[in-house]
């Protein structure tokens, strides 16, 4: 699964002309398995036409609660159907940012970056919505 997220990073990253490594991003086993599992859980979870944009930061030292956490509070969000609205919270130590976004047709219902407490996690999270909606070019400084 790690492949898979420096996939989805690197091609999010390139239209924003970014590199990966200037912005602190995680791409450990335990980062592929908690975005794996994440991505296959918004599959089924989340409706269509909407994607969820997230960030973690790292590291993340009890993945199966923060995974089961996560996953609660994309539950909550989509019931809601708020797609203008970020959540922040903090969930065993680790910093989330949650944002429902009307996602493009072809892109995965889910991407995340996972990355180091001391990077831009809102900047983090415009380039994660961006790559759901389909955009090119990096946000806003």
């Amino acid at each position: 699964m790690a492949n898979l997220e420096r996939e989805i990073a690197g091609e999010v990253l390139r239209s924003a002309r970014l590199g990966a490594s200037g912005l602190g991003l995680r791409f450990d086993r335990v980062v592929g398995r908690v975005l794996g599992d994440l991505r296959a859980f918004a599959e089924q979870a989340v409706p269509e036409p909407l994607g969820v944009a997230l960030t973690l930061t790292a590291p993340i030292r009890l993945p199966a609660k923060t995974l089961e956490a996560v996953r609660a509070r994309i539950q909550a969000l989509t019931a809601q159907g708020r797609a203008a609205e970020d959540l922040r919270e903090t969930l065993h130590g680790n910093d989330l940012r949650l944002r429902l976004v009307r996602r493009a047709a072809g892109r995965p219902k889910l991407i995340g970056f996972v990355h180091s407490p001391d990077q831009d996690a809102a900047r983090l999270l415009d380039l994660a919505a961006r790559g759901l909606e389909g955009e090119r070019g990096a946000p806003e400084a």
